[in-house]
């Protein structure tokens, strides 16, 4: 799951079907997310690890378990 906050402090979660991908863009490492309910490519987005929730951690341990030498935040432990 990730999070996303807007100006007024609203907060709306959105459910991660799968983490694509990951590169490092500087010292931040991004996340490519297929969305639960939308397959279109179009529709996925690249997220920061400080956008998943504690529920999401676990697809990104997943990921990074099926892809040890894809790009990982320093914060993504136990794999």
């Amino acid at each position: 799951m990730l999070r996303e906050a807007d100006d007024i402090e609203q907060s709306e979660e959105y459910n991660v079907d799968e983490v694509i991908s990951s590169t490092k863009r500087g010292r931040r490492v991004m996340y490519l997310v297929k969305w639960l309910d939308y397959p279109n490519q179009r529709d996925w987005t690249e997220e920061p690890f400080d956008n998943f929730s504690v529920g999401g951690l676990e697809i990104l341990r997943e990921f990074h378990r099926k892809n040890p030498d894809a790009p990982r935040d320093y914060r993504v432990t136990e794999i």
